[in-house]
């Protein structure tokens, strides 16, 4: 009985270890001031989020989700990138994916990097940070990362997505149920995907952060940092990110890879590529364990922490390059 209480003890540490381990070393002690550069980058992800998410936008209220469509190809055409449209229909209303690409050669790459997140609000929200502070995100990374160029075959996509909120989450008319089965389709392999979901609000008071069990048992009680979520089979893509993250900018990251099973992991866009097998991971404030407004039309944009979120962007466009320059 002794040796086998010993072996359970054993793998159960192993267990904990597996899920909650994470490269590099997480930041303490107080943020520095942003430079110039950060202050400027904060002031547009604002910009961005004011324009995407200052009203309920969706199916619900078709001419908002389209001024908010709109707005994220204005802003994608004007950095001169030519803006993909992949259309499709729900409930009769015609709705649309929008995707910006970056390709490491002229012949057509079969590896591809996935960076998105969804710009519909749910139902009864305005939706700043969930999710205009994601869309913000994406629109700055396309700015940082103009003129990149990824490694030989492989293709980093910008994408926003449609109908991410119920009830067409997991449903066919889910905007990256969409965009991943044309991939697949397509006989495209998704070497990573980051799906970036509700990253603006973040807290320095004591006991500001919640969780599901059992992750309440390892994971700090102040909300304070940014979290990178991945399921078992992408553990490996959430340590060469999250210790990218950490070496490129100071900010607290936490990071978990966990069985698909425990609940709220699976929560975004993510989980359509997840179908696929391929690596993919969500980053996020946490969302419904921290922000009070979640879902609600109290989330507007006046509640972002701009300057947290630019910290963000600044991490996630070095993790991004470093994962796009191996192939």
């Amino acid at each position: 009985m002794l040796i086998f209480a010993a072996i359970l003890a054993v793998l159960l540490v192993f267990a904990v270890w597996f899920v909650t381990a994470t490269p590099g070393p997480r930041h303490r002690g107080a943020l520095l001031p942003l430079d110039a550069d950060g202050q400027g980058l904060a002031q547009r992800l604002k910009a961005h989020v004011v324009a995407v998410a200052s009203e309920e936008h969706n199916i619900a209220h078709p001419e908002a989700l389209e001024r908010s469509a709109r707005y994220i190809e204005a802003t994608l055409s004007g950095l001169g990138y030519a803006v993909s449209r992949q259309e499709f229909e729900a409930e009769g209303v015609k709705v649309r994916n929008l995707e910006v690409a970056l390709s490491g050669d002229a012949a057509e790459a079969t590896q591809v990097i996935v960076v998105g997140a969804h710009y519909d609000s749910v139902h009864g929200a305005v939706g700043a940070n969930d999710n205009g502070s994601g869309v913000a995100a994406v629109l700055e990374l396309a700015r940082l990362l103009k003129g990149f160029r990824p490694a030989r075959g492989v293709e980093l996509q910008l994408v926003l997505y449609v109908n991410e909120e119920l009830p067409y989450s997991r449903t066919e008319h889910m905007g990256s149920v969409v965009h991943a089965g044309a991939l697949a389709k397509a006989g495209k392999q998704v070497m990573a995907m980051l799906s970036l979901e509700t990253i603006g609000c973040y807290s320095d008071a004591p006991a500001s952060q919640r969780y599901p069990f059992p992750l309440n048992l390892f994971y700090p009680s102040t909300g304070d940092f940014i979290a990178f979520v991945a399921n078992l089979r992408s553990r490996s893509l959430l340590h060469r990110v999250i210790g990218s993250f950490r070496n490129r900018v100071a900010l607290p990251a936490e990071g978990t890879a966990a069985p698909e099973s425990l609940a709220d992991i699976g929560r975004s866009d993510h989980w359509s590529y997840w179908r696929h097998g391929w690596p993919a991971l969500m980053v996020t404030d946490t969302a419904p364990f921290r922000y009070a407004h979640y879902h609600t039309m109290q989330d507007t944009p006046d509640k972002i922490d701009y300057e947290r979120l630019a910290r963000v962007v600044k991490g996630l466009e070095g993790a991004v390059r470093d994962l796009a320059s191996s192939d």
